[in-house]
């Protein structure tokens, strides 16, 4: 068995059939899994069908994943370039592009999450303890309310977070020749950046 290669992209001409066409890089599979260019790993196949996790969904969840956080570092080393060159704030294309990977990171962590959770499938403990083995024994509707008082907890911080955001854009950066640097030492109140500005502030 020789060390496994990472597929880093794949095409497929039938369903269920091997990838037509492909970029792989030898042995990264095997430093991915095991932190060794040289230690083996088992194929899917190897394993019986009904310990097989659903492959289609971590194949790309997990390409998801690596995928924003290259462009992430793409992002962080262009900056740093454009910084360079005296064009990080002129440049639009830039700009738009920023704008863009702004969910990119809660878009990676889901993705890592799924590649996780539907990997280990349907293992909690590999080996020990199946997933159809540990679920509770909580009723339907129990879970259902559950569920919903995540749902609108989380649709609250969201939404008060997504207000103050856009009251930030919308307002704009004040300029900095009216700043006051005359405070009494005490942090200003939350959420009073997305206040508007009083009128013998404005320039």
């Amino acid at each position: 068995m020789k060390p496994r290669r990472c597929c880093c992209l794949a095409c497929r001409i039938w369903r269920r059939s091997a990838p037509k066409y492909g970029l792989e890089i030898p042995a990264l599979g095997s430093l991915i899994l095991t932190h060794s260019l040289d230690k083996q790993v088992p194929a899917l196949k190897d394993f019986p069908k009904d310990e097989r996790p659903n492959s289609l969904i971590v194949f790309w969840s997990f390409r998801v994943m690596v995928g924003l956080g290259l462009l992430m570092i793409l992002m962080g080393v262009v900056s740093l370039w454009l910084r360079h060159r005296h064009r990080l704030y002129h440049s639009r294309a830039f700009h738009w592009f920023a704008l863009s990977m702004g969910p990119a990171g809660l878009v990676a962590i889901l993705a890592g999450w799924i590649t996780t959770e539907v990997g280990r499938q349907p293992w909690v403990v590999y080996g020990y303890l199946r997933t159809i083995d540990a679920v509770s024994l909580h009723s339907t509707l129990q879970m259902s309310i559950s569920l919903l008082a995540f749902f609108v907890v989380y649709c609250s911080v969201f939404g008060v977070g997504y207000v103050y955001l856009v009251r930030l854009i919308k307002k704009g950066p004040q300029p900095t020749d009216n700043l006051s640097l005359n405070t009494d030492g005490r942090p200003a109140r939350p959420l009073s950046a997305a206040e508007p500005v009083p009128e013998e502030e404005k320039p």
